[in-house]
């Protein structure tokens, strides 16, 4: 059983994005009390971050139905991959709790939390030094209206809350004992002390109800005792006044109460745009309504999937399975591609050369082909060129993450008007939501008395050094047992 998990996409299949549900992960909420950074003299030890590993790359600029934006989601991703250094809780005279983090702080969240890649990138350009700042104080903004709302208070809310921080005690401790276990009679001794804690916990945690049905249920009312028994164990440790674990658990508490904040806002999201509103936008952004339909041909530098292998062998357990096909290097998927480019401009078939050579599982099959998709539904790169030809152009080659695409415009339109096609009304409220509610989130934050200083040195982490955080990226599908953060 884990904890969560997500689907992942086929990192070569490239195709237009369904519109995605937005990300559990909102933002970052502040609770009813002022967070004051403490001073530190102490400067922090200089080590270095694993490097996070890429998620499967998507295609397509996916839109969320909900109206939340991706610029609103990336911020509230900005949080799960970061925590804060050297808070202390105060309470102010208003009785919320605001988040003060001095420059030593955010020096500390740079060189400890953030993964060395994105350093390289934030240490080199101002403008995202300034972009990680924003979204910070963004995200810690909403949580203090959150709780200041009294979200901290709801009893589903409250449930997930005391569970994120036993999660984040259980990492901790977890971090300095790799082996660590709890006895049967640890265990035993903490459901005779806490009978009701258990049915409580499924109760206000629903996705692990289904997993506690039958014969399950045992097993995780034991991992539910030995959960709890590593919880205790971290906070008489205090681990939870360790700087990294009691700062995570700020930042996860902000997260849950961020997730309720803004699924309130989503809900009552479609009352903030009107018919006018609709009918101006579409008056004034023509071209945004421009659709293509095109066929294209990708020659993948990324590792081939060997899933359809796999299934062969199943059906056919007398044949050898069939040898993984090699990953191409830049230069040789480069070459390749450029050979069929070559022979298409000397009139050999797209479609038929797409069957024969593309990458892409999701359109091969057809030639190569997508149907009508607007902009903004492809990798940018994809989009741009697509949208550049005219019919039966053919462009050159085009490089994205997945690889080298060869793209042919077979048509473009202009889709209709939403006064008469509901699909496209549709997309146009669900654009002006994002804008609108994006819009009121930067209003709770410039009005926020969150301090997140943007005179801190970013200067990267040194190759080579372990890292002292015990720092857990937030996130599901990391556990091999349901309630063992760190296992996996």
């Amino acid at each position: 059983m884990t904890l969560n998990s997500n689907d992942s996409e086929n990192p070569n299949q490239v195709e237009a994005s369904g519109e995605q549900e937005p990300s559990e992960a909102a933002g970052e909420v502040e609770s009813a009390d002022t967070v004051e950074a403490a001073d530190s003299n102490e400067e922090p030890e200089v080590k270095p971050q694993p490097a996070a590993k890429p998620a499967g790359a998507q295609p397509a600029a996916a839109k969320s139905k909900s109206g939340v934006s991706g610029k609103v989601i990336a911020a509230v991703l900005v949080v799960v991959l970061l925590g804060a250094g050297g808070l202390i809780l105060q309470r102010s005279s208003s009785g919320s709790r605001t988040v003060k983090l001095t420059a030593h702080d955010m020096q500390v969240i740079f060189q400890e939390l953030v993964p060395p890649q994105k350093q390289q990138q934030i240490a080199a350009d101002p403008e995202e030094k300034k972009k990680l700042v924003g979204e910070i104080k963004k995200l810690l903004a909403v949580a203090q209206v959150a709780e200041r709302e009294g979200y901290a208070e709801h009893a589903d809310i409250k449930s997930q809350l005391a569970f994120q921080q036993d999660v984040d005690l259980n990492t901790a401790y977890r971090k300095k004992n790799s082996d660590a276990k709890a006895s049967d009679e640890e265990v035993n001794a903490y459901h005779l002390a806490h009978p009701k804690d258990f049915d409580d916990f499924l109760q206000g945690n629903p996705r692990f109800q289904q997993q506690a049905q039958g014969p399950q249920r045992d097993e995780l009312r034991k991992q539910f005792g030995e959960f709890k028994v590593i919880a205790d164990r971290a906070r008489k440790e205090g681990l939870d006044r360790d700087d990294p674990t009691r700062l995570q658990m700020i930042l996860d508490r902000a997260q849950v109460l961020a997730g309720a904040y803004l699924s309130e806002l989503q809900k009552n999201a479609d009352k903030l745009v009107s018919d006018a509103d609709v009918e101006q936008y579409y008056s004034e952004h023509p071209t945004d309504f421009d659709e293509v339909r095109v066929r294209h041909i990708l020659i993948s530098t990324q590792p081939k999937e060997d899933a359809e292998d796999e299934a062969a062998g199943k059906d056919a357990k007398d044949k050898k399975p069939a040898e993984k096909p090699k990953t191409l290097t830049k230069d040789e998927a480069r070459k390749k591609a450029q050979d069929l480019l070559d022979r298409i401009r000397k009139g050999e078939d797209f479609a038929k050369l797409a069957k024969e050579n593309s990458d892409d599982p999701g359109s091969k099959d057809k030639g190569g082909e997508y149907d009508f998709f607007r902009q903004g539904k492809m990798v940018p790169e994809f989009d741009k060129a697509a949208f550049a030809l005219k019919p039966g152009e053919v462009s050159d080659l085009v490089e994205t993450q997945f690889g080298f695409h060869i793209i042919k415009l077979e048509e473009r339109r202009t889709a209709a008007n939403p006064t008469t096609d509901q699909k496209v009304r549709q997309g146009i409220v669900d654009k002006l939501k994002a804008e609108k509610l994006e819009q009121q989130i930067a209003q709770i934050a410039k009005d926020s008395p969150v301090v997140v200083p943007e005179d801190f040195d970013a200067t990267p982490k040194v190759a080579g050094q372990p890292q002292t955080s015990s720092h857990r990226l937030p996130g599901p599908g990391r556990s091999s047992s349901v309630l063992d953060p760190v296992s996996a």
